[in-house]
């Protein structure tokens, strides 16, 4: 029995420490997909709506049903607080704007996982991409 055990130790132990490799040979490593800067990000993906300044004057902004929020002004319009967490739920999931779809819907993590091709690393480069541009549109504020 005691045999038993330790020889199942053993391999749970070496299951732990040997690492996973990718799934295909062109895959990058977890985490080692490089996700470009916020700015970058901003102006590939928000500033039709947004503009590229972000006060919401972007080329398709007068098309729109509802005019894209100033995203200079989060902070002044939070009280002097840049809501962080919103921000980046905002951007992952939508909010509750029905330009950027519903909370059932996640457009820009679901946009930017499948920029690096899903799974664990299309999640790892999502994560990291809202974490760029929610600390971009944070460098934006008008004091």
């Amino acid at each position: 029995m005691q045999s038993c055990c330790a020889a199942f130790a053993l391999v749970v132990c070496t299951l732990t420490v040997v690492p996973i490799s990718p799934t295909s040979a062109n895959a990058k490593p977890l985490g080692a997909a490089d996700v470009p800067s916020g700015k970058d990000l901003f102006i590939e993906h928000c500033a039709q709506c947004h503009g590229n300044d972000g006060t919401g004057n972007g080329p398709k902004a007068s098309t729109l049903k509802v005019k894209p929020a100033d995203l200079t002004t989060l902070s002044k319009r939070a009280n002097g607080k840049f809501d962080a967490a919103r921000v980046a739920d905002i951007i992952r999931f939508g909010g509750d704007i029905s330009e950027h779809g519903t909370r059932a819907m996640p457009i820009w993590s679901l946009i930017f996982s499948n920029e690096a091709h899903g799974g664990k690393s299309g999640a790892a480069y999502s994560r990291r991409a809202v974490i760029e541009l929610k600390t971009y549109l944070q460098s934006i504020q008008k004091k």
